[in-house]
């Protein structure tokens, strides 16, 4: 189904002018034409007035903007508002969603010294309080990694090679009382199990605490609550746009709690604004649909809602995903991919340093590459406050920002279906 999908993506690009022998001459200056004057309308200014609404929406709103809160269904409201005003078609999407939230979370080693771990519960993990030896484990990812010494213990699992909650899963089948999962860089650990049902605290700790716990004696407490509620996802078309295959474009609206996400993903959804507005002014006729995802950071909850809509998948040709576009020491990281030449050429041609990035199901693309959509998309790199409260407006690279933004004004404008 993949194949067929980059088959058809590649036949569009040839047929629209992106280097095929068949495409004509004018097609391409027009999209050349398309590219520069999208690149144009896309001002920093404009993307910097975006990231000030997001952040006073977090502010106003417990500092965070985390689905199923009162933050981001303000978020929604502002995009909603400001494609309306575009003169865009806005829809929004429902769909059930179970919001975790932490009353307590602890840990304490115990011995052979006491010290605090200051640990982070992960989203959907279990709740209880557990006393007992830490045991070993690798990163994880196979059953053999848990020894029958783990049973009832609390099982230590590096980061890396698989997901998290294969991770939490294999330790739980093991008998795992708890599991403690330590970061594999610097910096605190916090993500998610996707779903809830793992039924032990599970909990991330630093690189530092982790890598000096195995056969110590561990206290860890996780009491956490779910509530099930609906979240939005905001989709936008040109009202004027005939039947046609849509390119979609799109980057997740929400945050973690821990803080207001304006590189992460506050940046994206300011690129998207800017794009929306300035293509619907310049080609009102466009076929590009805008998505704005909810529950990214919980397990890509809303673009998997949204690809589950067969209707849905039969309009969408391509999709690109922008998310994260503004991190402090920014890179210029292209998703690997069927169109990931379009933008390391264009990176290449403005004399600009671009680096291929393989970052696998850990953002909305993946969605859509698991049901055989074609995707690619734009990434600035590691965020020294991704997923911290200090992700704020003082943490985004402007310039970075706007280099990110502008590749992403051109790729829209040589693969939007003609």
């Amino acid at each position: 189904m993949r194949a067929l999908a980059v088959a058809a993506m590649a036949l569009l690009v040839v047929s629209s002018g992106c280097g095929g022998a068949s495409s004509s001459g004018a097609e391409r200056r027009s999209r050349e034409h398309l590219s520069t004057d999208l690149r144009k309308a896309v001002t920093t200014a404009g993307m910097q007035a975006h990231l000030v609404a997001l952040q006073r929406i977090a502010d106003a709103n417990g500092g965070h903007r985390a689905a199923g809160t009162a933050g981001y269904n303000a978020s929604v409201r502002y995009v909603r508002t400001q494609l309306t005003r575009a003169g865009l078609r806005v829809r929004l999407q429902s769909f059930p969603y179970v919001r975790f939230s932490v009353d307590l979370v602890r840990g304490q080693q115990l011995a052979p010294a006491e010290r605090d771990l200051a640990p982070r519960a992960f989203e959907y993990s279990g709740s209880g309080k557990v006393r007992g030896e830490v045991v070993a484990a690798g990163d994880g990812c196979q059953s053999g990694d848990f020894g029958g010494d783990v049973k009832g213990r609390i099982a230590l699992i590096r980061r890396g090679s698989c997901f998290f909650a294969v991770k939490a899963a294999n330790a739980a089948r093991a008998g795992a009382a708890a599991a403690i999962i330590f970061n594999n860089e610097a910096g605190p650990l916090s993500a998610t199990l996707v779903e809830p049902g793992i039924g032990m605290p599970v909990v991330g700790v630093t690189q530092q605490v982790g890598s000096t716990l195995a056969g110590a004696t561990v206290e860890v407490e996780v009491r956490a609550r779910t509530v099930r509620t609906t979240v939005q996802n905001v989709i936008a078309d040109s009202p004027r746009a005939g039947r046609a295959p849509t390119l979609m474009v799109g980057g997740h609206l929400d945050s973690v709690t821990a803080g207001a996400g304006i590189d992460d993903n506050g940046t994206g959804v300011a690129a998207l604004l800017e794009l929306a507005e300035a293509l619907q002014r310049l080609e009102p006729r466009h076929h590009v649909r805008f998505g704005f995802w909810g529950a990214e950071e919980s397990g890509l909850h809303g673009s998997r809602a949204y690809v589950r809509v067969a209707a849905n998948r039969r309009a969408v040709s391509g999709y690109l995903n922008f998310d994260m576009l503004g991190a402090r020491r920014y890179t210029r990281g292209v998703y690997r991919g069927p169109f990931a030449y379009v933008f390391e050429r264009y990176f290449a041609a403005h004399g600009l340093r671009s680096e291929t990035i393989d970052i696998s199901g850990r953002s909305d693309h993946a969605s859509f590459d698991d049901v055989g959509i074609a995707t690619g998309g734009l990434f600035s790199g590691g965020d020294p406050c991704y997923h911290q409260r200090c992700d704020r407006i003082p943490n985004v690279n402007l310039r970075g920002l706007d280099e990110l933004a502008d590749a992403a004004a051109h790729g829209i404008a040589l693969l939007e279906p003609r």
